[in-house]
């Protein structure tokens, strides 16, 4: 069958709906982690939200990964092993994509964060101290703090082969982000089915919204530190899948996800072009510093004058390890590489914030 692209308008800007059968990938928030018991429930507190993300992924792939009971320990007096058991599985997933602004939205969410949005009116700002317009919304996400981490359904449509792999109680354990503002998003789950693909009309954000790319980037750091040559910052999300033993009838699935021990943890790496003494002088005496990438995108948001943009605050990064490159007879300049970790900030209140403005208006609506 073919493919017919249909131009619609959605939250303020265009967006293509693409008719017909074709391979897509899609996120819905749960209003609680769902199981194989509870995923087709519907009801508090067991809803799917109607708000859909079809990100713009570059991969996107999850899986059952079954979990096997070996027996070759077991006297039968066989030359060989008798064939396995289910013991259990571990649902995975990958995600990679340009960092687009509206997929953010969702994906912080999923990666120990949590959001809260202002509509723009042309008096609440961003970092900088600009106001946002109507038209606009602001996201601030926060480090979550609960004992239930935040799940979605995932959808991948393989509609060439006919089949849909559906997969509940996933959550982002981790997320990389590069100065390039390419992506990379692991996943954890609970559960997952097969059953055939269907026709459903992913709406996807239009090509005239870009992502963030390296030329949409400007990063404050230690002052009087070396020029930069790369940048890249990775969250670590703590979550864990759990058997509690408290399904009826029993399950080989997991039955819940939850925060682990241990906190949210950002870190990245900031290649310098130079040694430099400033950053070496910090590296030794665990200096903390300011840190903050911003993405500004040279794309308005809808009819209004304001840029796609987003920040990552951290008031108190620290450099936690770092080599200088060898001395080689033939090299003009010697850099410095960084490993840093953003560090709680007393005053601040906070280690890292995000605060992404787009057009996205709700991604958690349970009816």
């Amino acid at each position: 069958m073919g493919v017919r692209l249909h131009l619609a308008i959605g939250e303020g800007l265009a967006v293509f709906a693409i008719a017909g059968d074709v391979d897509y990938g899609e996120i819905a928030l749960e209003e609680s982690p769902l199981n194989e018991l509870t995923y087709d429930d519907a009801l508090t507190p067991s809803r799917i939200s109607t708000n859909l993300l079809y990100p713009v992924a570059r991969s996107f792939r999850i899986a059952p990964t079954p979990d096997h009971l070996s027996r070759a320990d077991e006297l039968r007096g066989i030359q060989g092993e008798v064939p396995r058991l289910i013991e259990g599985y571990s649902p995975v997933g990958i995600l990679g994509e340009r960092a687009y602004p509206k997929d953010l939205t969702w994906l912080f969410e999923l990666a120990g964060f949590e959001g809260v949005r202002t509509a723009g009116n042309g008096v609440i700002t961003d970092p900088d101290g600009a106001t946002i317009p109507t038209g606009a919304s602001r996201w601030v996400f926060n480090k979550r703090d609960d004992l239930q981490a935040k799940s979605a359904r995932i959808k991948t449509n393989y509609w060439r082969e006919g089949v849909q792999l559906q997969g509940y109680g996933f959550g982002v354990s981790a997320m990389s982000i590069s100065a390039m503002a390419e992506l990379s998003a692991d996943w954890m789950g609970l559960f997952l089915r097969r059953i055939a693909s269907d026709a459903t009309v992913p709406v996807i954000s239009a090509a005239a919204i870009p992502p963030f790319r390296r030329g949409d980037l400007y990063l404050s750091a230690l002052a009087g530190g070396g020029r930069v040559a790369d940048w890249s910052l990775a969250i670590a999300n703590p979550i864990e899948r759990v058997n509690s033993l408290s399904l009826d009838p029993p399950s080989r699935w997991p039955d819940a996800l939850e925060l682990a021990e241990g906190q949210v943890a950002v870190t990245g790496s900031i290649p310098k072009r130079l040694l430099d003494a400033t950053d070496y002088d910090a590296l030794v005496a665990a200096t903390t510093f300011a840190m903050t990438a911003r993405w500004k995108t040279p794309t308005n948001i809808g009819a209004t004058n304001y840029k796609y943009s987003l920040w990552c605050q951290m008031p108190a990064a620290q450099y936690i390890s770092g080599e200088a490159e060898e001395l080689v007879g033939s090299r003009r300049r010697h850099g410095h590489s960084f490993d840093w970790f953003a560090a709680w900030d007393e005053a601040a209140g906070y280690d890292v914030r995000w605060t992404l403005v787009n057009d996205v208006t709700a991604i958690a609506t349970f009816v």
